[in-house]
């Protein structure tokens, strides 16, 4: 039984971002949002604020899609 290394690839990936989404969903929000000039200019120098809870429970629900996405393909391929 051969293994598709492509779809095994795709697994890991999809594992691995995943993982990240669910893990540090802050930085990708950050990372994201890199060169935008915020909305309001209020608050201290520096202060870049938080992002809202919503939107870091979006970028963990698509981590969650990943994860189970990786495990679905990694699955198949082996």
């Amino acid at each position: 039984m051969p293994v598709d290394f492509r779809t095994l690839l795709a697994g890991v990936l999809g594992v691995g971002l995943g993982l990240l989404l669910v893990a540090a969903p802050e930085s990708v929000v950050r990372a994201h949002g890199v060169g935008r000039v915020p909305g309001p200019r209020r608050g201290e120098y520096g202060d870049d604020g938080d992002s809202s809870g919503r939107v870091r429970l979006v970028v963990r629900a698509v981590g969650g899609l990943l994860v189970l996405a990786g495990l679905y393909f990694g699955y198949q391929a082996v």
